[in-house]
């Protein structure tokens, strides 16, 4: 049976993949949860009263608790599966090539903050982050052949996009951190959400789909 994580209670996914693999979207799943928080908690000083801050906050620790269990339930079936890592990569190059991106992530993040400041264009700061963290998921899909990292980044920078546009048309100075933090937030709580559902579905086996294709032809 199912849970609210997407994920069956009992026995082993069925899904192919190496335990590396499923280590990998246990640890996604995690990152995108906790990083979803702390774009939600950005936007805290922008909301200005207690009465929006709480329900947020408590929406997002809801959030992120559901997501963690299912993470949880990845990291406890990658102990069933094959040895292995991704496909056409070894798990040592995989960690290596991750930290690369990571460290280039967070030395574009640090640049862009300190130019920005001393631009006095410190309102620029959540979405030229956004935009960097959205880039750093291109490297990251090919890697580690999640095609969906590719829809997380196009999210993103699509975030970032309509905050820079509406900030041009002078809207309010809370719309550069509002839409930023819970879209960045909402973004992030997606793919992680995204990463369980999509491990889960177990893969049909053949005998199955003949028979099922047999049904649908008739007698």
């Amino acid at each position: 049976m199912p849970t609210a994580t997407g994920l069956p209670t009992t026995g082993p996914l069925a899904t192919g993949m190496s335990n590396e693999e499923l280590r990998g979207r246990s640890s996604g799943t995690v990152v995108g949860a906790v990083m979803g928080m702390v774009w939600a908690a950005s936007v805290v000083g922008a909301l200005g009263t207690a009465v929006l801050v709480v329900p947020v906050l408590t929406a997002g620790a809801a959030i992120v608790t559901v997501l963690m269990m299912g993470a949880r339930r990845l990291r406890r079936a990658a102990a069933g599966a094959r040895v292995g890592g991704t496909q056409g990569i070894s798990p040592g190059r995989a960690r290596n090539r991750f930290a690369q991106v990571v460290a280039g992530e967070s030395v574009a993040i640090a640049v862009s903050i300190n130019v920005l400041v001393r631009a006095d264009r410190a309102e620029w700061v959540p979405a030229v982050v956004c935009v960097v963290v959205g880039v750093h998921f291109l490297p990251l899909a090919r890697l580690f052949r999640v095609r969906l990292y590719y829809l997380t980044a196009a999210a993103l920078l699509l975030v970032a996009a309509t905050t820079a546009l509406l900030g041009a048309a002078g809207v309010p100075a809370a719309v550069w951190r509002l839409l930023p933090g819970l879209g960045a937030a909402a973004v992030l709580w997606a793919t992680s959400a995204g990463l369980l559902v999509t491990t889960a579905m177990p893969a049909e086996p053949a005998v199955g789909r003949v028979r099922r294709r047999r049904r649908s032809a008739g007698p």
